[in-house]
């Protein structure tokens, strides 16, 4: 009759764990909404997917700068552009040697390349930086990115956290068990 009372652990946990895997499917499934007895079922990321990039657009504006945009371009920019390319180009340009502009070129010199260069540099990045979208390249990006490659990149963030919350299910489910086990002992005895 001592047996009796281990079922409720184990029915306990199998039921907990089959019941929060359930859960986390059911955040990516079914992704188009199905009608059960009235009551429409959908996923809960396909159907709030809008939601969820206008939430991460929200996010993304508070923390994103023109600033941290002009660090990563300018960043860019040195390391494509250096000093030597800017000396070569100044030279190909199409100014007679003999005139005042081909010998200030001839004799130009390491600060003042550095300071054109500089110069250069700055304009770009901060007009590029200021033409940059972010929201429309998310919003670009959330439109292009299928349901299936959502629930990938989410299960591969996330895959911890997830099965933290299927185990917890059986562990959760385990110890109510063994509380109605207790239960089930003092009311038998």
């Amino acid at each position: 009759m001592n047996y009796i009372l281990i079922l409720p652990p184990i029915l306990g946990a199998l039921i907990g764990y089959i019941t929060n895997v359930i859960a986390v499917e059911l955040l990516f499934h079914p992704k188009k909404p199905i009608n059960i007895l009235g009551f429409k079922i959908q996923g809960l990321v396909p159907a709030r997917s809008r939601e969820i990039t206008e939430r991460l657009l929200d996010t993304l504006s508070e923390v994103l700068t023109k600033e941290d945009f002009e660090l990563v371009i300018g960043n860019a920019l040195t390391k494509t552009i250096n000093k030597n390319e800017l000396l070569n180009f100044l030279e190909n340009l199409k100014i007679e040697k003999d005139g005042v502009i081909g010998k200030f070129l001839g004799n130009i010199s390491d600060t003042i390349t550095n300071y054109i260069l500089n110069s250069v540099r700055e304009i770009i990045v901060k007009n590029i930086a200021n033409n940059i979208d972010i929201k429309e390249f998310v919003i670009k990006k959330a439109e292009e990115i299928s349901d299936d490659e959502i629930e990938r990149l989410f299960k591969k963030f996330a895959k911890k956290e997830l099965r933290f919350i299927e185990i917890s299910g059986a562990v959760l489910g385990f110890l109510i068990g063994v509380f109605q086990s207790i239960f089930m002992y003092f009311v038998i005895h």
